[in-house]
């Protein structure tokens, strides 16, 4: 624990979570943003950078240039915005430009600058020295919720590792996470995960019927016992309490999407392993 965290202990200074994320925020943008878009790396693929991160965001590279971008040196050079014009110092958008960033920087290209070790370190360094669990962990390129932590790997992790041959499912999964990180719209972990299973259903089925109508060919394609067959018909039913009726009429508490993605994982790790 630092400094500040024993003295909030001693003094009885109550935690508080969106402050801390806020502070996580602050020292990314201070130790890995500032390092990453300064002067003395600007002039070594930063541009190109930029251009990468905008393109993986879905964002519009050219109108973030025209207004935000910079003149350094002599002959003033044009360098792209900061990425802070990315990020708008959001703690969910900073962890995804974080694992971006990591995995660009990861590439062979960029190996060799070490940067992507840095970034590494630097994300380590920021979680160590908030004062209480953020919600996230950090793990080879990803920001995993902070869950059990003997669950994650095999039910949170592992999932993503075997969904690499579904793309558009993965993306579902992560969406779920991402969406179980910001805490706000619980009900669209639900939804994500629904999709994300559907998806490696048909893929395995070879059609494009729903979940629902895909349960009974899935059980006898893949050799699961009709026991199966409620779990399946359970989770089904609750996603479509999501799914079909607004968040005002059903509400999932942070505790159930939890379970939910955790369930997910679970699923998905069964299909893909007998498969």
């Amino acid at each position: 624990m630092n400094i500040v965290g024993r003295f909030n202990k001693l003094f009885g200074v109550p935690p508080n979570l969106d402050e801390e994320r806020q502070k996580f925020v602050n020292r990314i943008n201070q130790i890995v943003f500032e390092y990453i878009d300064s002067d003395a790396h600007v002039r070594h693929y930063y541009n190109e950078i930029f251009d990468m991160l905008c393109f993986e965001l879905g964002k519009n590279a050219n109108d973030l240039w025209k207004g935000h971008w910079r003149s350094l040196g002599p002959l003033g050079e044009r360098i792209a915005p900061e990425i802070r014009i990315l990020t708008q110092n959001d703690f969910t958008e900073t962890l995804r430009v974080l694992c971006i960033l990591y995995g660009i920087y990861k590439q062979h290209r960029y190996e060799m600058t070490g940067i992507h070790k840095r970034i590494d370190e630097c994300i380590s360094s920021a979680i160590e020295y908030a004062t209480c669990d953020l919600g996230v962990r950090w793990k080879d390129g990803l920001f995993y919720p902070s869950g059990a932590e003997e669950l994650d790997k095999p039910l949170i992790e592992e999932p993503l590792v075997w969904l690499d041959k579904y793309p558009k499912e993965r993306k579902d999964y992560k969406r779920a996470i991402e969406c179980y990180l910001e805490g706000k719209h619980l009900g669209d972990v639900i939804k994500n995960c629904y999709l994300a299973l559907e998806g490696v259903t048909r893929a395995i089925l070879g059609n494009g019927k729903t979940l629902d109508n895909n349960k009974d060919a899935l059980l006898a394609h893949i050799g699961l016992s009709d026991g199966w067959k409620s779990i399946l018909g359970a989770y089904i039913k609750y996603a479509h309490d999501f799914r079909h009726a607004s968040e005002d009429r059903y509400t999932a508490s942070k505790e159930e999407a939890e379970a939910f993605l955790y369930m997910t994982g679970l699923i998905v790790r069964l299909l893909v392993t007998k498969q």
